[in-house]
């Protein structure tokens, strides 16, 4: 693979540089490397004595990154992960906290546009759509292992597919092997004709996707353990394209900032809450008609940004 090739330019790179770097010594992690566009981006912008790192669950994108180092005088830290672990990473080199985190939960265009990872239906290679390819089962073998009932229920969820049951039983009762990208898409024309559209068969894919993957999963356990690794006022920024992640995310966030939830007629707090978060955004950063010209992977982005409160802050 070329630079050109799995590069790609970083979605709203100027405002996500600006809100989520705020110590430009400090300690910043990608937790979706992907072609390192906003890791190189952060990366940048930071001075002498700061580290950068940066996780990904796809060999290839750590591949590429490794072979085509920045050229900072920062610390550096690429390695393999699932960004649910990025914890175990920081332990590894003993770093307890970090300035910012950073969650760009979309597809890269190298691996929709790469055929053999099985993310597309415009192209024939084998169903795979895993991000971590040495781990877990192929979409193939998932549409395999599920019931009716079951792939029902993750086309309607992840997918908003309109009458997921007749999807879903098509799928399974299909004449044919379903191994390919083609097998998938074929099955789906040859039950609902040649005009079937494109947006459709993108919903069915985006569906077993994160089905897959456990997004919504990895979601939510990294989350969970996101603030105790942030130091005081650092920053967390999550870029979803899925509304089902940014519901995910903007509950979190709001239910951060919230302190005590005893009764108001309990005359002493009993539950111990305190506030962890503020949000830095109070609605979902998007992209502007420019950006979307520009670059149109931006046209369906929506941005988080929350900071960790200080002790002192912490009973608001």
């Amino acid at each position: 693979m070329n630079n050109q090739e799995f590069y790609h330019e970083p979605v709203l790179k100027k405002e996500i540089i600006s809100l989520l770097v705020t110590d430009k010594k400090g300690i910043y992690l990608d937790c979706t490397l992907g072609g390192g566009g906003h890791f190189r981006a952060v990366a940048e912008c930071l001075e002498p004595g700061a580290t950068m790192i940066g996780i990904d669950r796809d060999s290839d994108a750590i591949q590429w990154n490794l072979r085509n180092p920045l050229q900072t005088s920062s610390r550096v830290i690429i390695e393999q992960s699932p960004f649910s672990e990025f914890d175990k990473v920081l332990e590894r080199h003993a770093i307890s906290a970090v300035d910012g985190m950073l969650l760009d939960l979309g597809v890269s265009s190298w691996q929709i546009d790469n055929k053999d990872r099985g993310f597309s239906f415009m192209g024939d290679g084998e169903l795979d759509m895993r991000m971590n390819r040495n781990s877990g089962i192929s979409a193939a073998e998932f549409i395999a292992s599920s019931s009716e009932a079951e792939l029902c229920t993750i086309l309607d969820r992840y997918g908003e597919v309109q009458n997921a049951k007749r999807m879903a039983r098509t799928i399974k009762q299909c004449s044919h092997p379903i191994v390919t990208t083609f097998d998938l898409r074929n099955c789906l024309i040859k039950e609902y004709g040649p005009n079937l559209k494109y947006k459709v068969l993108a919903k069915v894919f985006q569906a077993i996707r994160i089905a897959v993957n456990d997004e919504l999963g990895e979601l939510q356990r990294f989350l969970e353990k996101s603030v105790s690794f942030l130091k005081p006022s650092g920053r967390i920024a999550v870029m979803a394209y899925h509304s089902l992640e940014d519901r995910i995310v903007k509950e979190f966030f709001r239910a951060g900032e919230l302190g005590c939830i005893c009764p108001p007629s309990q005359p002493v707090c009993t539950c111990k809450k305190v506030a962890s978060l503020k949000r830095v955004t109070r609605k979902s950063l998007q992209a502007d008609d420019a950006e979307i010209a520009r670059n149109p992977r931006s046209r369906s982005v929506r941005v988080r940004v929350a900071e960790k409160l200080s002790n002192r802050n912490r009973y608001i």
